[in-house]
């Protein structure tokens, strides 16, 4: 008999609460699935229920934050359909819901990793498809590397910037340098409809 989802829901994030609280104190890379099992009383079976090792851990944390990001930006994307300020400034909120977790993910030990795992999901799920040419590969690495090193280090030190200032470097990075480099599919072919992308960027 299978267990009640909300059951099977609160031990694996039983789980991610353990691990996440031995990251204040602890290099992620050196956490052990005993230290997790210990803090969150629970036995080795059923932490291999759930994941595969604490690398598994980490990613579905990983997956669990961007699906929230997601899914609080697709009703702004349904009913606006642009990349504009209040599409920045909830992507932006979304890191500052749960600035412990955050913090961690975007760690100096798991930064790279979450930049790369950010990149890809981006842009599979961005509404505008970007057609592959060599240039975007490059652009897109030194911009989603900026983005989230910025958003990096702001969440570590955030009396450097205000939020409005980061706000305005993400979004004038976007809008001035990303975008306009990028070739766009459309209706099938690839094309460069600037006028059309630039105008619905509204900075």
């Amino acid at each position: 008999m299978n267990k009640q989802p909300e059951i099977t829901d609160a031990t694996r994030e039983a789980l991610i609460n353990a691990f996440f609280q031995l990251a204040q104190k602890n290099n992620i890379t050196q956490i052990t699935v005993r230290e997790i099992i210990n803090l969150a009383g629970y036995s080795w079976a059923t932490f291999y229920r759930y994941f595969k090792d604490v690398f598994a851990l980490i990613e579905y944390a990983e997956d669990s934050f961007f699906e929230k990001t997601r899914a609080a930006l697709a009703e702004h994307e349904a009913s606006n359909g642009v990349y504009d300020r209040r599409f920045f400034e909830i992507f932006l909120k979304c890191f500052n819901e749960d600035p412990m977790r955050i913090s961690v993910l975007m760690s100096e030990q798991n930064l790279s990793h979450f930049i790369r795992r950010m990149r890809e999901k981006t842009i599979d799920n961005m509404n505008t498809k970007i057609a592959d040419t060599p240039k975007k590969e490059a652009v897109t690495d030194m911009f989603f590397s900026s983005v989230f090193s910025s958003i990096a280090s702001h969440i570590q030190s955030p009396d450097i910037l205000t939020d409005e200032d980061m706000l305005d470097i993400i979004q004038k990075l976007f809008a001035d340098w990303y975008w306009p480099q990028m070739v766009f599919v459309v209706d099938g072919s690839i094309g460069k409809p600037m006028e059309e992308h630039i105008k619905n960027i509204a900075v």
